[in-house]
């Protein structure tokens, strides 16, 4: 069966290798901003490959609402939510077919972080609550604010290893402004391309 899971980036990669180094880690993998779920396929091969084990989460709100896309730059971009309806159907297929457990939640980053402050229930055969995260690609709002507002809600809910991957890090927001404040919470960097930078928590 072929599955439609286009991407809008590069260093893809970056995703491949950060779930690797992050596959001892406890917790969910999870990206912020999912559009066609082109970079959720790679997330979803490495987890397959390394990891099976662990839960996939996806958060975006589609619905074309305005969002800052790049640093002082708001617009309302065509994330229908026929795009999102596309994308799932896509992912949940493939989802099935990886036997991979993949929960999605149509919400702005900030509206999660309120709401699921207390972890993710997760029902699979018993209920638990997940409450860490081991790898996170953050591909929603490219812009210096809303990037540590997610970095704040996800630093106190990883182990060391646990492994970040950071989108459009080149033109979209001045990326170094982040860099220097993971670095100074105990990331390293591990690489950076035009597109993605991948770092990993070593306190």
């Amino acid at each position: 069966m072929a599955f439609d899971l286009p991407g809008d980036s590069g260093d893809y990669h970056l995703l491949t290798q950060g779930v690797e180094l992050s596959s001892a880690a406890k917790g969910m993998t999870c990206e912020i901003g999912l559009r066609r779920g082109g970079g959720t396929k790679f997330i979803i091969d490495a987890i397959h490959r390394l990891c099976p084990d662990k839960v996939h989460i996806a958060i975006d709100p589609y619905g074309s609402i305005e969002y800052e896309h790049k640093e002082g730059d708001w617009v309302r971009l065509d994330y229908t939510n026929g795009m999102m309806y596309d994308c799932l159907s896509n992912i949940s297929n493939y989802c099935k077919e990886m036997n991979i457990h993949f929960i999605f939640f149509p919400l702005e980053d900030t509206e999660f972080f309120k709401r699921y402050e207390d972890g993710v229930p997760i029902y699979q055969h018993e209920k638990r609550m997940e409450t860490k995260y081991s790898f996170v690609h953050f591909d929603g709002p490219h812009a210096v604010d809303p990037l540590k507002i997610e970095i704040n809600f996800f630093l106190s809910r990883i182990d060391p290893g646990a492994c970040w991957v950071f989108d459009d890090v080149t033109n979209y927001y001045d990326h170094s402004i982040i860099e220097n404040l993971i670095f100074d919470k105990g990331f390293k960097l591990i690489e950076k391309r035009y597109h993605k930078a991948l770092y990993q928590y070593a306190p």
